[in-house]
């Protein structure tokens, strides 16, 4: 789109994992020192884990494209998955057709493979990404191929990748043996402000750009400070700023075009707060103990002490079925879950420069991915979220609670939770009291060309009085992306 404008040969600032375009920091240099080193010297097991979107992925690319032809390697990504799965994974990525896929006959197919590596002298590289979403037992089943007493066990060496979540993970009581048997483990930083701007130039030098500065540093430093030095979150931003100064036809990123960008892409600033940390959960999990350890009774008495902080928590956070033998309280319930007056559904046309972010705004009053997706739902011609053409007629449907709300082919109701650009966020919401024991499902959604987002919903209603009951409590504690006006 802005490639001609600027000069670059390449899009500077794909989110693609593409190694030329890797910028390596001391932390990153590190990282791949280790991965080399654990793997050349057959060390065992490594572990590299870092932030979503600090490169963690480009760096293992980059490691794979300069290993030797004597070590083979798997590099399995996918890993919300059983045991059985993952080694079958692993013996396709070796190159192996498997013979009989029981996790009996695979686990035996395995270990003739690494027999015909011994005998060549050969190394087998184990690289797994998203390591943080492996199950415990599959970690200790993964160990047990590591640990098994035959010289060819030796020449397996295991490279762990993943996000935060993963070291705690692996400090549990169940995996103490295989933490034992790591000898590396390394984290990756997100960027300094001055690595952030060297990142920029690198990116552009990479894409062809050999001319005068594109990024004053007042707008680098913007970026960096929105970003929190995460590079995933740079590069969607710089490349929203280059479309934002194509259409206004600068070259120049100064101040005032990355405050329009920051303004637009807002939904993308990193969380500072894990999601247990956020007042309304907080006062949720206050009000389910409460209820808990003084009884109904007790809380009826609290009620009527006006100046009792807990009575206001409890009114708001607390399922019916705790505060519905209060008359008074169940009445206050009833009247705020009336239905509302619904606006009808709005058709706008396209100018040139919209986005769906920008419609998003206007008509929401908020971008995040769960409005997005929705947009993308109600206009299904649209296949990229940030491309949409001019002229072209967008419907921008009205956030109902028809529309979080979904009936099962069993009768049973689910409930739209959201859409979200990584898993952290999904593992926080499951844990919400007023999800207890429901069962979630979580889709994947292509936004773009190299774009994945998560849909998540929650199931396991048993009328639609229930659904809608906890729709409106996690509306009313603004835990839902599409409400956030709703926390308080």
């Amino acid at each position: 789109m802005y490639r001609e404008f600027y000069g670059f040969s390449e899009d500077p600032f794909q989110l693609s994992p593409d190694p030329r375009f890797l910028y390596m920091t001391p932390t990153h240099q590190g990282a791949m020192s280790s991965m080399i080193a654990g793997i050349r010297e057959r060390k065992g097991i490594t572990v590299v884990s870092g932030e979503v979107g600090t490169g963690k992925t480009t760096l293992v690319y980059a490691l794979l494209k300069g290993l030797s032809e004597k070590i083979q390697t798997a590099f399995v990504f996918h890993t919300t998955i059983g045991f059985q799965d993952l080694l079958r994974n692993i013996l396709q990525e070796l190159g192996e057709e498997i013979d009989e896929d029981t996790l009996t006959s695979l686990i035996v197919q395995f270990h003739r493979y690494m027999r015909e590596r011994m005998a060549r002298d050969e190394t087998v590289a184990i690289v797994i990404d998203e390591g943080q979403n492996l199950k415990v037992d599959v970690i200790e089943n993964l160990f047990r191929l590591f640990i098994r007493e035959s010289p060819s066990a030796r020449l397996i060496q295991i490279l762990l990748i993943g996000q935060p979540e993963l070291e705690p993970k692996l400090d549990t009581i169940e995996l103490q043996a295989f933490k034992d048997r790591v000898t590396t483990r390394y984290r990756i930083d997100t960027l300094s402000e001055k690595e952030c701007g060297e990142y920029i130039e690198h990116r552009l030098k990479v894409a062809g750009y050999g001319g005068a500065r594109i990024f004053e540093p007042e707008a680098v430093r913007m970026i960096w400070k929105f970003s929190q030095g995460i590079p995933r979150v740079i590069n969607t931003l710089c490349d929203r700023a280059l479309v934002n100064g194509f259409i206004a036809s600068r070259k120049v990123i100064d101040k005032k075009l990355a405050r329009e960008t920051l303004g637009e892409m807002r939904y993308l600033r990193p969380k500072t707060e894990t999601f247990l940390r956020r007042p309304a959960f907080l006062r949720a999990v206050l009000a389910v103990v409460l209820a808990a350890a003084l009884g109904i009774g007790a809380l009826a008495v609290l009620k009527r002490d006006r100046a009792a902080a807990p009575v206001t928590v409890v009114e708001k956070a607390v399922p019916g079925a705790i505060v519905e033998k209060s008359a008074p309280v169940q009445a206050k319930i009833q009247k705020q879950e009336q239905p509302q007056a619904v606006e009808p559904e709005k058709t706008v046309t396209v100018k040139k420069g919209w986005t769906l972010s920008l419609l998003a705004q206007q008509h929401y009053g908020v971008v995040n991915p769960t409005v997005l997706d929705i947009l993308l739902e109600r206009n299904p011609r649209i296949t990229d979220v940030n491309q949409i053409p001019a002229d072209e007629p967008i419907k921008i449907p009205p956030l109902t609670e028809e529309r979080f709300l979904g009936r099962n082919p069993d009768g049973r109701y689910h409930i739209y939770l959201g859409t979200f650009a990584d898993q952290r966020s999904i593992q926080a919401l499951k844990k919400h009291p007023l999800l207890q024991g429901k069962t979630f499902k979580s889709t994947l959604r292509k936004v773009s060309g190299d774009s994945l987002w998560y849909r998540l919903t929650a199931g396991g209603f048993q009328s639609k009085e229930e659904a809608l009951h906890a729709l409106r409590g996690l509306k009313q504690q603004g835990v839902l992306p599409a409400f956030p006006a709703s926390s308080g």
